[in-house]
């Protein structure tokens, strides 16, 4: 997008976006809370086993880049995930210094599937109410938002 095309936001609108974002953000974390309440966790741990989910089994410095939490914080993760048996420590097969986390699936979608396969199919009623063209815009938006978020974390975290 350019300079000029930028200039033609309306205000207003600009000031809109941003508190139904704000807005989506918070129910976003409280959404992620109930369903990791659901399944015996806290929120965050909910959502490091996501990062397992996407990236699958990793170091603990991976998984400490990853979320931004120190070396040691994640070792507390990992401690708490191992607990519920939601992950394990195993060597890696490339190179047997490395301890990889492995996310143990079968459990995880036992404690957390459940909550999800109920809103995947309403999801799929609420898309419906949407043109191709429509969706195809939020899709735009959304990755372009995961970037400057990504960035952002990144910024924070003193990484650039």
């Amino acid at each position: 997008m350019t300079k000029k095309s930028m200039d033609k936001i309306d205000a207003g609108l600009e000031q809109t976006i941003s508190s139904l974002s704000r807005e989506f953000s918070t129910l976003t974390i409280l959404l992620h809370q109930a369903i990791a309440q659901k399944a015996g966790l806290t929120g965050t741990d909910h959502k490091y086993v996501d990062l397992l989910m996407q990236h699958g089994p990793m170091t603990a410095g991976k998984l400490s880049a990853l979320s931004g939490l120190t070396t040691g914080a994640v070792t507390g993760l990992i401690d708490r995930l191992e607990k519920s048996n939601l992950v394990t420590r195993e060597r890696d097969p490339q190179d047997r210094r490395k301890v990889l986390v492995v996310l143990n699936q079968e459990v995880a979608f036992q404690k957390i599937g459940p909550a999800f396969q109920a809103m995947q199919s309403s999801l799929e009623k609420f898309y419906q109410k949407f043109e191709q063209e429509e969706l195809l815009a939020v899709k735009k938006y959304l990755e372009a938002v995961n970037a400057f978020t990504k960035e952002q974390i990144a910024l924070l975290n003193g990484k650039s």
